[in-house]
């Protein structure tokens, strides 16, 4: 038989991974339903930071607040190669940026043309961006990337996943979560301890298509942030523990970044990466055994 050369995969530019804070000051954020994958993480004082990744971005819709860079925005950059966009960071989270050569993106960057300030808010919750000025930033700075993601699909399910329309779990001792499914949307409502989370332009509350819980345990990074509060950093290497929600259902899953050069992976009881269903993906990095009630 004639061999058959695997065909090679096109490389195209990384995505965009905008730092984004979810203190109660920086509700309502705007531009995170927009985004492909969220990972949102405990940053320090009960208060958690996201990382959301844009692989396309594009339009006018303004993404805020951007806030500061932190160690595991380090390990997930290397998961998924691409331009971290932040407002600043500690001076170890900064030499590392710098000596790894990570693309990154502040308010200074080639004059500024990256970002804004939104009058309506107080500083430092007022940095913003959007998705024209992300594909720009894009397009001159993004690394070339080749892997590829899982395609789109619906889990197996054997035997019959658990039934989960409502989620909850306490992220941090500040922050509850509550996912409510709406079957008409195919996606969780995201509730916080102070109601829906909504995008500040669309009045909408967030809703991901998939939540996934990663359990991983974190500790302290050795430095403190410029308030003074211990840093955070994350054991997100190998694998672990997950729970995959989605289309109303459960699935007992593992999280797998073996490889911490290529994103991370969920896999299923079989141990083959699950395939999701298209939309917006939200990864929560929770500690091992948090106690999670789903009905």
């Amino acid at each position: 038989p004639a061999l058959t050369l695997p065909t090679p995969t096109p490389s195209r530019p990384g995505p965009a991974m905008v730092q984004i804070e979810n203190s109660i000051l920086a509700r309502p954020q705007a531009g995170l339903q927009q985004g492909d994958l969220v990972y949102e993480y405990l940053a320090e004082g009960g208060i958690t930071r996201m990382t959301v990744i844009y692989f396309k971005p594009s339009g006018s819709q303004r993404i805020e607040p951007v806030r500061s860079a932190r160690p595991v925005t380090i390990k997930l950059w290397h998961a998924y190669h691409g331009v971290v966009l932040f407002s600043g960071a500690n001076q170890h989270v900064l030499d590392a940026i710098a000596q790894q050569q990570i693309p990154a993106l502040t308010e200074g960057s080639d004059g500024g043309i990256y970002f804004s300030r939104d009058p309506s808010r107080r500083a430092p919750h007022n940095l913003y961006t959007d998705g024209d000025r992300l594909r720009q930033g894009l397009s001159k700075h993004a690394p070339q990337i080749t892997y590829q993601l899982p395609k789109p699909g619906v889990p197996a399910a054997s035997p019959a996943p658990a039934v989960a329309n409502r989620i909850v779990f306490d992220q941090t001792n500040a922050h509850r979560v509550t996912y409510t499914y709406s079957a008409s949307d195919g996606a969780y409502v995201y509730g916080t301890e102070t109601g829906p989370l909504v995008d500040a332009d669309s009045g909408q509350p967030i809703k991901p298509v998939n939540v996934v819980l990663v359990q991983v345990s974190h500790h302290d990074a050795g430095f403190t942030d410029v308030l003074g509060a211990p840093a955070v950093d994350f054991d997100l290497q190998g694998t672990g523990p997950a729970d995959l929600f989605t289309q109303g259902h459960r699935y007992p899953a593992k999280w797998d970044l073996s490889n911490p050069e290529l994103p991370l992976r969920i896999l299923g009881a079989d141990g083959k990466p699950m395939p999701l269903p298209a939309g917006l993906t939200w990864i929560h990095l929770v500690d091992p055994g948090t106690p999670i009630t789903v009905s």
